[in-house]
């Protein structure tokens, strides 16, 4: 007898993560199964070794969480007990911001910024191990999604060539597969989400069609640089120090943030954010070492390790966060269907921003399901 999952989540990130662990809560012994392409749990938050030399650790994604004063209930429960345990560190104070005229100051923000310690991919693996049964949370690391069709009211998700998964419910914690950058991403001829459906079958689902497909998306491009003079490193006093760049550096040079990772062995991973509203465009390295020498030079201490950093690495998000037109909550669900849709491409009421209000949009439809 095959295997019938009774949800099946597409992406296992924050936002699916939250998910999973608030209807574990709700249905203990339902079976949920998260499909990621990722090696490990995360998505934009996960963790990554690097390939080449194993002892570099770092976050190579989302490197921090920022919540509001006005976090749900919800939340709270989830990230209380972490902040308490130190599990969830709140690094507000190192965040700098640096102004057009090169000079640094605290970022002032009215919401609390956190890192979950000592690696971001623990939170994700903290929020699942919140959940009652954690046993009948699986995961299928490394695969993509080929296709999903509706057959006899049981979802079949195709992972790979004659592979296919089947589950009562099917959640998609990503617009991956409802938005038209799938096509370039996945390489396809046609939207997954689309060919499940024919036409006028469920307006719940064709309004999330129409409307996913007029989100624009930030691309990022994450330039990963190495510093192994360890006598330079131990002079920064910041242990999880982020730079935030004034809009008009972001317009002059598309830099959005820099972080700063110190590792294990004393040195130092670099990351540089490249945000980008169109087409993303490759910076040569010497270009980004010498303008961000430049940008410091009132701060040797930081010109000095940019000058010795080396290219280790390109990364590129191509649909990193959405733009307006964020979807209604009200199309969070099918009923008919058996799909839901959760993460911070819906208009949830959060002010602490994308992290915040996918985790919201994944407890509300968590709340809304009903099981057997």
């Amino acid at each position: 007898m095959k295997n019938i999952y009774d949800f099946v989540v597409i992406g296992a990130g924050i936002s699916a993560c939250t998910f999973a662990s608030f209807l574990n809560k709700r249905f203990s012994d339902s079976s949920i199964l998260l499909v990621e392409s990722g090696r490990k749990l995360g998505g934009r938050a996960t963790t990554r070794n690097s390939r080449k030399n194993k002892i570099l650790e770092f976050d190579h994604g989302l490197p921090s969480i920022s919540f509001s004063q006005d976090t749900s209930q919800d939340i709270l429960s989830i990230i209380s007990p972490l902040i308490n345990s130190k599990k969830l560190l709140d690094i507000s104070n190192d965040i700098l911001l640096m102004n057009e005229f090169g000079f640094l100051n605290n970022a002032f923000t009215n919401n609390k910024i956190y890192r979950s310690f000592p690696f971001m991919i623990n939170f994700c693996e903290e929020i699942i191990n919140q959940s009652i049964n954690p046993k009948k949370i699986n995961y299928l690391f490394k695969t993509l999604i080929k296709s999903i069709k509706r057959v006899n009211d049981i979802w079949e998700i195709q992972v790979n060539p004659g592979s296919f998964i089947e589950s009562e419910n099917l959640i998609l914690s990503s617009s991956l597969i409802a938005h038209p950058r799938c096509l370039e991403i996945l390489k396809t001829n046609s939207l997954p989400l689309r060919d499940a459906f024919i036409p006028g079958d469920d307006n719940v689902v064709e309004s999330v069609l129409r409307e996913t497909s007029k989100l624009n998306y930030i691309k990022r491009k994450i330039y990963i640089l190495y510093i192994s003079y360890v006598e330079l490193v131990q002079k920064l006093n910041n242990q999880y120090l982020h730079i935030l760049f004034s809009n008009v550096i972001k317009q002059d040079y598309n830099f959005e943030r820099v972080i700063f990772q110190q590792q294990s062995d004393g040195s130092m991973i670099v990351l540089l954010h490249c945000f980008y509203l169109n087409n993303i465009t490759e910076i040569k390295i010497e270009n980004i070492i010498s303008t961000l020498a430049s940008l410091f030079v009132n701060y040797p201490i930081f010109s000095d390790l940019f000058l010795k950093a080396r290219l280790i690495d390109i990364m590129d998000w191509r649909a990193s966060q959405p733009l307006k037109n964020l979807l209604p909550k009200e199309l969070q669900w099918s009923s008919n269907s058996k799909i839901g849709f959760c993460g911070d491409w819906f208009d949830i009421d959060s002010r602490g921003g994308g992290v915040e209000s996918a985790m919201n949009s994944s407890i509300r439809l968590a709340k809304l399901l009903n099981w057997k």
